[in-house]
């Protein structure tokens, strides 16, 4: 054993136990805007929590994570490099898309417990990146994805009703997104053109992936989850028919066939009036149907016997709360390779739409 690998273990020992040891998790933030700060201070609301360390290019999104984080006193980074070298225990990565692929390696590389917003990347290489760091790190490690279906108590149960065989062998299934993002009302604060991309970036496919990549992954991960892995192919149409800015879709229809013969649709838009909001996966059996929502279970057998059950807890609440129990009380996990298959499952439906035809897993590999 060399110095170097004797270091690297009892490295890793102290990060794994550190949190209980010092009575505190310490973590620090990669990507200070809205969705990291959003997740941290749920994550922050623990007080066995300190975030230590923020991490933005822009001085002004750490400064304004601050007090949401109760953070204060935490060290300023721009380089993320030096907040992985920092003594943080965990990091919670919320930079734009098409950063996670290196943000995800590097933080697995420093051996940091992870918590990284989906999706995994915008394009089959990062995915790939992502799949190969996941598998060399720490078996102790808590490797949490922002996929929040994957927390909430509403999809748990339904999970476990298919399990059980509830409703029958699934025949077929159906995911829905349809909401406005405000295309063609919204206003957009004068930058500097070299700066467009980078705040805008959702508008842009090389740094989002589309919002098939980037938004609808929720969906799509909800269909491999239940329907027991990825799709064989996919096939699909889509176009813009609001969206004047960037080079992203606004809306799309895809149909994917998995291995058991099950065909999923993905029907998604980005316009409408606002307030008119479907967010929705529906599974459909011999036995009968399933529906989950981010606040509704309802489970239809019969006229005479459905439930539906509204669920009280923002599921990002329990996704971030399950990521910061799960660190201190060393129950490990590893989400990574699950969260790339549905981001690779979404560019396979972005694939298809591109194509105007049929194309398979093995064809976008």
């Amino acid at each position: 054993m060399t110095r170097r690998s004797f270091h690297q273990i009892t490295s890793s020992s102290a990060l794994a136990f550190g949190a209980q040891a010092n009575s505190a998790m310490t973590i620090g933030l990669l990507g200070c805007g809205e969705r990291g700060t959003t997740v941290g201070a749920i994550m922050a609301r623990d007080d066995r929590v300190r975030f230590t360390g923020l991490c933005d290019i822009r001085v002004k999104n750490a400064d304004s994570a601050r007090g949401a984080l109760r953070a204060a006193t935490a060290r300023h980074f721009q380089d993320y490099r030096e907040l992985l070298n920092s003594n943080v225990d965990a990091v919670l990565i919320a930079t734009p898309v098409y950063l996670h692929p290196e943000h995800f390696e590097a933080a697995v590389q420093a051996g940091k417990h992870i918590y990284c917003e989906k999706p995994m990347g915008v394009d089959v290489a990062g995915c790939l990146r992502v799949m190969a760091a996941a598998k060399k790190a720490a078996p102790t490690r808590v490797i949490t994805i922002g996929l929040q279906n994957r927390y909430g108590p509403g999809y748990l149960k339904a999970e476990k009703m298919i399990q059980e065989n509830v409703i029958g062998s699934i025949k077929m299934a159906r995911s829905n997104w349809i909401a406005s993002t405000g295309i063609g009302k919204r206003k957009r604060a004068a930058v500097p053109p070299e700066q467009e991309k980078l705040i805008y970036w959702h508008d842009w496919r090389e740094y989002s992936g589309d919002f098939i990549v980037e938004q609808d992954v929720h969906g799509i991960d909800t269909l491999n989850w239940f329907l027991g892995g990825p799709p064989l192919k996919a096939h699909g149409t889509g176009g813009r028919i609001m969206r004047t800015y960037g080079d992203t879709l606004d809306h799309l229809n895809v149909t994917y066939t998995y291995p058991t013969g099950v065909q999923a649709v993905l029907t998604a838009s980005q316009f409408g009036p606002n307030g008119y909001r479907v967010v929705s996966e529906t599974f459909l059996g011999t036995e009968g149907v399933i529906e989950t929502t981010r606040q509704t279970l309802w489970v239809y057998k019969n006229e005479k016997e459905q439930t539906l059950e509204k669920i009280p807890k923002n599921i990002t609440e329990n996704a971030a709360e399950n990521f910061v129990a799960r660190v201190i009380e060393r129950r490990p996990e590893n989400r990574a390779v699950t969260a790339a298959e549905s981001t690779l499952t979404a560019i396979l439906g972005r694939m298809a739409i591109e194509k105007k035809r049929e194309v398979l897993w093995r064809e976008m590999l």
